[in-house]
């Protein structure tokens, strides 16, 4: 009780649930939700190969008697990105029958450090998180506590300690797709141009940018694409307002890879009486009971399965299957990301064109259709590629 106290104190919230891309690819499949895809054989090559098979015992623990934490560098409450992990959470609890702590510290970045302190100090047999948000922290404490096991969900970490493992998803895969559909939308409504709207202007979003422009040429070679930042993932105001400049432009879709801030687009999208595309969680499925006016103008996202994820690596940990001190990378072909298929993209997007997304779905998971590797990818080849589709 005291560890949950502070911890309290530390960041935001604390629960606990009682009943409830050349890189080297993961070497089992995680299943997926979101699309009926199941994934073929694949190769692994650790960043570590070193890391491989060090501090892989399995666990003699039964499933419910695995501690397992998440700790959230971010605010609940976005309908997308943080909300998707935290959905990670329940479905451990329901599938393994384990209790599951977790941990929300909000956007101040001063109190991941000893939000993770206490956390090792908790004596989890496994602490899980999300994002890069909280690199720094995890750095450190990974090296304090050299014999706790850490894994970040969706992370981009580099330098990567022997007790570490990161998740990696192929942002640019899913990118693809919602770049397709805002494509042919667009088609329909004989428009030539479609929006993206970034929360910052970083690799990391970028490389949704570069996957969203890539699959729009491959329906529209000549489309072009307005994108803006909003400078914050938790600004919705900035959202709206970067949200109405694009729709009052006269684009009529936007996909926005912006957090929080994102659901300021939705909100423009809504007061334009126009479309957006949105992202990490299927945002139209979230909304629907809350804000149904709002659901009913996103067509589909571009989801990032984090909570199966979170299933299929923590089973993995259990079996001592971890390849600790790697990044592996993610995508179509593990089910790892993929398109909301859902009521509203089943109306608002013909079957032909949704067989259309499916094929190309097929093409890329079966390695017919290169797209640009976005890992590394250099500021002047990005500005380049943003250039090249300009209004």
């Amino acid at each position: 009780m005291k560890k949950k106290i502070v911890l309290l104190a530390l960041c935001m919230t604390i629960g606990t649930i009682f009943t409830g891309c050349a890189a080297p690819e993961p070497e089992d499949s995680p299943s997926e939700n979101t699309d009926n895809e199941n994934s073929g054989d694949k190769d692994t090559d650790s960043q570590d190969s070193d890391s491989e098979n060090s501090d892989g015992e399995s666990s003699d623990k039964d499933a419910k008697d695995f501690k397992v934490a998440l700790m959230i560098p971010g605010s609940l409450g976005d309908k997308s990105f943080f909300d998707a992990s935290y959905e990670a959470v329940g479905l451990l609890e329901e599938e393994y029958g384990m209790d599951v702590d977790y941990v929300e510290c909000g956007t101040d970045s001063s109190k991941y450090y000893p939000a993770y302190v206490d956390l090792c100090e908790g004596e989890y047999d496994l602490i899980l998180t999300v994002s890069s948000n909280g690199d720094d922290a995890l750095t450190q404490i990974a090296e304090e506590y050299p014999d706790q096991k850490f894994i970040n969900l969706d992370g981009e970490m580099d330098e990567i300690p022997s007790n570490v493992y990161i998740i990696a998803p192929k942002n640019n895969e899913m990118s693809y797709l919602a770049g397709a559909v805002a494509a042919l939308k667009a088609q329909e409504l004989k428009e030539d141009t479609i929006g993206f709207i970034g929360g910052m202007d970083i690799p990391g979003i970028n490389e949704f940018l570069v996957g969203y422009i890539e699959g729009a040429q491959q329906i529209m070679p000549d489309i072009k694409v307005q994108s803006s930042y909003v400078g914050s993932f938790q600004d919705t105001a900035k959202g709206k307002e970067n949200g109405l400049l694009l729709y009052n432009s006269g684009i009529s879709i936007v996909f926005t890879a912006a957090g929080q801030s994102g659901i300021g687009v939705l909100d423009a999208a809504v007061q334009s009486k126009k479309y957006a595309i949105g992202v990490d969680s299927d945002q139209a499925a979230a909304l629907k009971d809350s804000q149904p006016e709002m659901a009913e103008i996103v067509i589909t996202s571009a989801i990032k399965n984090i909570p199966q994820n979170a299933l299929n690596i923590v089973q993995k940990a259990m079996d001592g299957d971890v390849n600790y001190g790697a990044k592996e990378y993610y995508g179509l072909k593990e089910g790892a990301v993929g398109l909301a298929d859902n009521e509203f993209y089943q109306s608002l997007m013909s079957q032909e064109d949704r067989d259309q997304i499916e094929e190309l779905k097929e093409k890329v998971i079966q390695g017919k259709l290169t797209l640009t590797d976005t890992i590394g990818l250099t500021t002047d080849e990005l500005t380049k590629i943003r250039d090249s589709v300009r209004p």
